[in-house]
């Protein structure tokens, strides 16, 4: 008798587990058809070459989430440039501005370029290589290759790489769009052909090597020279100069207790030139540390305020 009943438990117990399985295997079935028509949705960065002045020069692309869909196929997308400090490797400046984090949502592609030993030729410092004619056949290379809206190039950059960022916009401003940067001046002379472009400066005010005040702290160091003698607020009077803004002084003015913004709008092309001063920041504004300089004490978020900028101005209308 008890084995009966066992036995027939035993048959049930068979059957049931034979029709979960079947159903199982069904959903199973259905879930492995589905996964096979999702796409990859990763965002994906690259490391590509080519060779100028007989010197192999590289950069790393970072293409958003959305092109994995094919959105920068069907769409033209922006173009974000961000250009390295000395002695940084393209891997160590997009970990520290960590643009994608918030780039990936307008759809932009993000390169980072190479310099030459991790440096760029401007001015007094620090390279004697074509950089400008590197970056510029970058930008061809780059809108070649992917769907760059031509109206839409930014440029961003740390320490070296904003001094870079402020020399392109000098010589290629009729292709830059706007620069919004980090820790760095120019004084360099304005070429007669120049066409207004939009300029930010974002600035630790304790900054113990590109003081707020001089830059020759850090030409002595890097060449051996006084040459450095601008500062965060000669940068923005020679920007504003260059763009022919109204007043004397800035005609935007406001004040926090971990920063300061100094701004002229009504600028020529409808261009503006902002000095965003950081009260407690060093020569590292970002949120991320790099290398013992500690980024911004204060959580500003020195990317977001740099896109936020960029992404107000498209070429056609400047």
């Amino acid at each position: 008798m008890h084995n009966r009943v066992f036995m027939a438990a035993f048959t049930m117990m068979i059957m049931l587990s034979a029709t979960l399985a079947g159903c199982i295997n069904d959903d199973n079935s259905k879930i492995s058809d589905t996964l096979i028509e999702v796409p990859f949705t990763g965002p994906v960065d690259e490391r590509e070459c080519f060779d100028f002045d007989n010197k192999e020069r590289c950069w790393l692309i970072h293409m958003p989430e959305t092109a994995t869909y094919g959105f920068c196929e069907d769409n033209s997308c922006p173009l974000l440039m961000d250009i390295h400090g000395l002695g940084v490797t393209v891997g160590d400046q997009s970990n520290l501005s960590d643009y994608s984090r918030i780039t990936d949502q307008d759809n932009v592609i993000i390169v980072h370029p190479e310099g030459v030993d991790n440096g760029w030729n401007f001015g007094w410092c620090c390279t004697e290589e074509d950089d400008v004619g590197f970056l510029l056949k970058l930008i061809d290379r780059v809108i070649e290759e992917r769907n760059i809206d031509e109206n839409r190039i930014y440029l961003t950059g740390w320490s070296n790489g904003c001094y870079m960022s402020q020399e392109m916009a000098s010589l290629a401003s009729k292709i830059i769009t706007a620069v919004a940067c980090m820790a760095g001046y120019t004084d360099e002379p304005i070429p007669s052909d120049y066409s207004p472009v939009p300029i930010m400066e974002i600035h630790g005010l304790i900054d113990p090597l590109l003081l707020y005040g001089s830059s020759s702290t850090a030409s002595i160091q890097v060449v051996g020279t006084l040459e450095g003698d601008e500062g965060a607020i000669q940068n923005m009077y020679h920007w504003a100069d260059a763009n022919n803004c109204p007043g004397l002084i800035p005609d935007v003015e406001s004040a926090n207790w971990d920063y300061s913004i100094k701004k002229f709008t009504n600028c020529a092309n409808n261009t503006e030139v902002v000095l965003y001063t950081m009260n407690y920041a060093q020569h590292n504004p970002y949120l991320n540390d790099y290398d013992g300089a500690e980024g911004n004490p204060t959580g500003i978020d020195a990317s977001q305020i740099a896109w936020d900028f960029l992404k107000d101005f498209i070429k056609e209308d400047i």
